[in-house]
């Protein structure tokens, strides 16, 4: 995941202006802008420092907005999720402990990440000083690396009972995905240490002096080592991944498990069975696929295009596109629940015991409306 100081861009764009001074320093002892280049500004740019406020754009409350948005749905669902496991007994299995171990990373990253990213957009400076600022930076970094190890463990453990169902029984259990799982967090922890490293506060001018917290790299091959790696270990790899399990899951399901003997009934109601599970999973296949490649590509590629391509010039409409990617990588977050796990009928199940007076009064409201079509139907044939 990307570091938030991609979205500091009216810094970047005074500063590049104020670059073109070279023959003095445009900064005082004060941090403020000098006499000189404030003449320089209004005479060249038309640009006015004085008694000016930051202009109050449309991303300073929309993306707060959809960002409370998206705390709000995930922070419901994924806590629903974890309650739903471990109020019910028989939910306490392999895969939904892989898919509670999911609704922590992203409550942790709803929680300890979108807040103080959120404020980025409304105030002009970072005012949480630098422990929170390499703090936030890190544990972004340590969700997603363990979102996306989680979902490749996931996808490995269902390839690997769908193709050897009955060695998956003396191999597959809950206390060793609960080792698993803390394995995964430890190793996020470690793999992300660089994140904290090269985070920092730094001191600049727009409309006023300002902090920011942005990335620091000792030299360019190190920033561009380091976004290489987040885009291989964090995007492409678990996506090559997940996408061969899955690929060789389904080759195995096409072939017949029952070799008919005859056309009775009861052959033909099992190969229909089969079918339909089979169709069900590859749909669910493709939108385990399609959510990650969709959320986490925009922002992978467009960091990996920035730190690669020596042309990319950063300008308002590049910040406006690097937004629409952080609010889609950041939404994943909130509609996992509904992918994996409000899409299996066990949970609805559990969900439906769990919250009975919720559905209840759906089954209720849907008899009548069944009622009043009946009566509709006797009395106008329609």
């Amino acid at each position: 995941m990307s570091s938030i100081s991609g979205t500091e861009y009216p810094l970047e764009l005074m500063l590049a202006i104020v670059k073109n001074l070279s023959n003095f320093s445009c900064l005082n002892v004060s941090g403020e802008i000098s006499i000189v280049c404030r003449a320089f500004l209004l005479a060249r740019y038309n640009v006015s420092i004085e008694d000016q406020r930051p202009p109050f754009l449309t991303d300073a409350w929309l993306v707060p907005l959809f960002f409370a948005l998206i705390m709000l749905v995930g922070l419901v669902g994924n806590a629903l999720v974890i309650y739903v496991i471990s109020k019910h007994k028989q939910m306490k299995t392999v895969t939904n402990f892989y898919i509670a171990n999911l609704a922590t990373t992203d409550i942790t990253f709803l929680v300890c990440c979108v807040p103080f990213t959120a404020t980025i957009y409304p105030l002009p400076s970072w005012i949480f000083g630098d422990f929170m600022c390499r703090c936030v930076n890190y544990l972004q970094q340590v969700t997603a690396q363990a979102t996306c190890i989680t979902l490749t463990a996931m996808s490995v453990d269902r390839c690997y009972v769908t193709v050897y169902p009955l060695q998956s029984l003396r191999h597959r259990t809950p206390r060793k995905v609960l080792a698993l799982s803390l394995a995964i967090w430890i190793g996020s922890f470690v793999l992300s240490i660089p994140f904290a490293m090269y985070q920092k506060l730094s001191t600049g001018y727009w409309y006023g002096p300002q902090t920011y917290c942005t990335e620091a790299f000792p030299t360019v091959l190190h920033q561009k080592a380091l976004t290489l790696y987040t885009f291989l270990a964090v995007y492409l790899l678990p996506l090559i991944t997940i996408c061969l399990c899955y690929t060789y899951m389904l080759k195995h399901m096409s072939r017949p498990v029952v070799e008919p003997i005859d056309n009775n009934n009861q052959i033909q109601l099992l190969a229909e069975r089969s079918e339909a599970t089979r169709a069900k999973i590859s749909k669910m296949v493709v939108v385990i696929v399609l959510l990650f490649t969709v959320c986490w590509g925009p922002i992978q590629l467009f960091i990996l295009f920035q730190a690669f391509q020596s042309s990319f010039e950063k300008s308002y409409e590049t910040y406006k596109i690097k937004i629409f990617a952080h609010c889609m990588s950041y939404s994943n977050s909130s509609v996992n629940p509904i992918v994996y796990a409000f899409m299996g009928a066990n949970f609805r199940k559990a969900f439906k015991r769990t919250f009975p007076f919720v559905f209840k009064q759906r089954v209720e409201t849907s008899s009548r409306g069944a009622g009043n079509r009946e009566v509709r139907f006797m009395t106008t044939g329609t």
